[in-house]
């Protein structure tokens, strides 16, 4: 059985992901690329010209149902792509951008290599403007080490099964060339103030002066001009605040002398403040919130770790809103910018966990031991954590600061998560430092699950076999980071060769019945003995592990969606 989702079968073929990948910096003169390319697999010598070509559907991964390909990259194997491609040459500068390969590539662009990348979960630009032609021919070349070398790798794994899933290689989001005047912005960074009522702008770029304007409702409300780097927006006191509730965004643009670039953000501030009995919480612009959500593997079962069209994300986060959840834990995993614009939009809260590395991990120090409650153990122990090498842990800062880079502009971003579970942990006191240091404005979970030092700003637990109680309270909010994991196949929407599941139901009703008093028994009881937050696991079926409200095909959902909306107001209301 070949499973499918709805939004693959209305696939247009011609017109696959085509929006602008970045909502916070959207230019208008670009060229999307993708569609179908060209590939094959060797030892790594430049291909022919002529022999071993196949065809490959962009950007959908190796393998993946809506790439047409089935195979498998293996860590001693390179993989080529090219496409051909026409355009007018550029008078200034043109850049030819990535939203995701994984893992390492590199790129040529009529015969001559343009550039590199390493690390497959970051976009990354390459400026290609001494090479462009009006006929085009782009050649990358991608290496993939998987689970089996030093970069990240998330839930992939050559030998995958259980809660560990098919990986993913190659080209797996959008790709597209983009046209840029000498003299404009090249980058910018957007750090509201909510105390202040000001918004802070960052510019990168050559330009001599910027036309700053914002938009409320279609009204300007601000308009400035800037020759500076820096720039701080006077809102005053009456700014709309950004809620889960009314996610109110404003519109940005930022004019030099040759084009305009439109962005947005949304005034809101995360911190963790006492209330009324002296407990900590979470606190979304200085009011106690419960942070009720999903663990969100941000996989599909027909692109893998691509969704097959915006229509698909928005369908999924929409449902999730309407289920009444407030936030989405994204594990180990950065998904493609687009996403987190309509995490914006809708008013879902992310946690952003960091993409795990290194390995081996042993079993019993990262799963037996800690379920049994020995969760004490230093992480400057790199081996036993699976981090022995030091150019891995290097390798590891390198990609970190990649998504903190890349991910700083979106506005439901509330928390940053460098590790989960032990999985190649280290120096988890540090790291979190240094994510303080580069983005004060968010929190840190800083050891998602176990292996806690009693850093960051969360006092994170993973509760699956026995009860949840609620342990002695520090001075960081208490989350429940994942529970549930009740598992049910959904048959003829699973391609699940082998059940994978924390409690396993064969009745839907049984199902939906247990979710319910877990949520009634250690959710809600527990919010005023200080509770601050639960994530159910997870959003969806993936491959063998049926735990997921979703089914891997996004048909049906399993459960009860009044009951489920019934007791996430319930905990929200708690509060």
């Amino acid at each position: 059985m070949s499973l499918t989702s709805p939004w693959s079968e209305q696939l247009d073929y011609q017109n696959i992901l085509s929006n602008y990948p970045r909502m916070d910096f959207q230019r208008d003169n670009f060229l999307m690329l993708n569609g179908e390319w060209e590939f094959q697999i060797n030892d790594g010598r430049m291909p022919s010209k002529t022999e071993g070509w196949e065809t490959i559907l962009v950007p959908f991964a190796l393998g993946s149902k809506l790439s047409g390909t089935n195979k498998q990259l293996q860590p001693n194997e390179t993989l080529w792509y090219r496409r051909s491609f026409t355009c007018d040459i550029p008078s200034h500068r043109a850049f030819l951008n990535f939203e995701e390969v994984d893992q390492c590539c590199t790129v040529y662009l009529n015969g001559l290599e343009v550039g590199s990348h390493e690390g497959g979960y970051s976009p990354f630009s390459l400026d290609v403007s001494d090479f462009l032609k009006q006929h085009n021919e782009v050649i990358v070349k991608v290496t993939d080490k998987s689970d089996q070398g030093k970069y990240a790798y998330g839930k992939q794994k050559i030998e995958h099964g259980g809660m560990w899933y098919t990986p993913s290689s190659g080209i797996w989001q959008s790709v597209w060339l983009e046209m840029v005047p000498e003299r404009t912005l090249y980058d910018l960074k957007i750090t509201p103030d909510y105390d202040k009522g000001q918004v802070h702008l960052k510019f990168v770029g050559n330009y001599t002066n910027i036309i700053i304007t914002v938009y409320e409702n279609n009204k300007i409300v601000y308009r400035n001009e800037t020759s500076m780097k820096n720039h701080t927006i006077e809102l005053g006191d009456n700014f709309h605040p950004w809620t889960c509730e009314d996610p109110f965004l404003y519109d940005l643009t930022l004019e030099t002398d040759s084009e305009m670039i439109r962005s947005y953000f949304g005034m809101r501030t995360f911190t963790k403040e006492k209330d009324h009995k002296g407990i900590v919480r979470f606190c979304l612009n200085h009011k106690p919130l419960f942070l009720t959500g999903l663990l969100d593997q941000g996989y599909t079962v027909d692109g893998l770790m691509t969704y097959p069209s915006e229509e698909a994300m928005e369908y999924e986060i929409r449902k999730i809103k309407e289920m009444g959840f407030n936030m989405l834990r994204k594990h180990v995993k950065q998904e493609s910018r687009r996403w987190y614009y309509l995490c914006d939009k809708y008013g879902i809260l992310v946690m952003q966990d960091m993409p795990n590395g290194g390995g081996p991990y042993n079993f019993g120090f990262v799963a037996v031991l800690p379920t049994i409650g020995l969760k004490t153990y230093k992480d400057n122990h790199y081996k036993t954590f699976g981090r022995p090498d030091e150019e891995g842990r290097i390798t590891y800062y390198k990609e970190l600061d990649e998504l903190l880079n890349s991910l700083y502009n979106y506005t439901s971003i509330f928390a940053w998560v460098p590790f989960n579970e032990g999985w190649g942990q280290f120096d988890s006191v540090k790291v979190t430092a240094h994510i303080k240091e580069f983005d004060s404005t968010r929190l840190v979970d800083s050891a998602s699950g176990w292996y806690d030092q009693k850093a960051g700003d969360f006092n994170s637990i993973h509760r699956y076999f026995t009860k949840f109680r609620v342990p002695r309270l520090d001075n960081r909010i208490l989350l429940l980071s994942e529970f549930g994991g009740y598992s049910f196949l959904e048959w003829g929407h699973s391609e699940a060769e082998k059940l994978y599941g924390y409690k396993k139901f064969t009745d839907r009703v049984r199902l939906d019945e247990a979710i319910d008093q877990l949520y009634q028994r250690e959710i809600i009881a527990n919010i005023p003995k200080g509770l601050s937050g639960c994530i159910y696991t997870q959003v969806s079926d993936v491959e063998d592990e049926c735990n997921g409200l979703f089914t891997a095909d996004r048909r049906i959902i399993k459960i009860h969606e009044k009951k489920m909306l019934k007791n996430n107001l319930e905990c929200i209301r708690s509060l």
